[in-house]
């Protein structure tokens, strides 16, 4: 699924991991996308009061603020964020807290760019 379904719709990708961004990334600007990144969850909570991306792209496992404090503070600024949760942590009760405090979806890591973009189309559609 490299077709172009984003149409320069922004998408904000939350990651300590400088390579798990890169790689979102890429799949991401195949896709049409525009991507903002960062790296902690402070960071993403500033980015987003500015840019209110269609979509975040959020790792669970992060310092600082980890993702299930990044979502609840999302949240706050804007109860209809859309969120979905990219994580290597396969800890099933950190992500079933992450879809109650309101994400939309989640993948685990690694995944297939096709997988991947299957996901985030399931989510903002043609928002």
């Amino acid at each position: 699924m490299t077709k172009q379904f984003c149409f320069n719709r922004c998408i904000m990708i939350v990651d300590d991991a400088e390579l798990a961004r890169d790689i979102e990334s890429l799949f991401l600007h195949q896709a049409g996308c525009m991507v903002v990144e960062a790296s902690d969850g402070i960071d993403a909570v500033h980015k987003y009061q500015e840019i209110r991306p269609v979509l975040v792209v959020l790792d669970l496992i992060m310092p600082r603020l980890n993702g299930i404090q990044t979502l609840q503070q999302l949240k706050k600024i804007d109860p209809a964020v859309r969120v979905l949760v990219c994580t290597a942590a396969d800890d099933y009760r950190m992500i079933d807290l992450a879809l109650r405090e309101g994400a939309l979806g989640y993948i685990i890591k690694p995944f297939l760019g096709e997988e991947f973009l299957k996901k985030v189309h399931e989510i903002i559609g043609d928002v």
